[in-house]
């Protein structure tokens, strides 16, 4: 029996749509729209999320919280303190 291809899932994967990622010099991964699936290291190009933490104040109970968002706009209501960070990106 033939052992499968050693890419063998992410080419599935590529072929299903997903977003290939090909490990370049100095360790960074970047974008390729034409993988030649050889002996480099690939991967599915990872989800990423951009969050912002900010101080919020309830307004009935007056407790003080962190809250998160993932708008690129100013909190629109009131209890809005301050920005705590800039914007945050994680990988998921």
């Amino acid at each position: 029996m033939n052992k499968p291809h050693k890419h063998a899932a992410l080419i599935k994967a590529w072929a299903d749509g997903a977003e290939i990622q090909v490990l370049a010099i100095g360790d960074t991964w970047q974008d390729i729209s034409d993988p030649h699936w050889n002996g480099e290291q690939y991967r599915i190009k990872p989800k990423t999320i951009k969050y912002r933490l900010f101080l919020w104040e309830h307004p009935v109970t007056k407790e003080i919280s962190v809250e998160s968002t993932s708008v690129d706009v100013m909190i629109p209501y009131g209890g809005f303190i301050k920005w705590l960070v800039d914007w945050q990106e994680v990988e998921v």
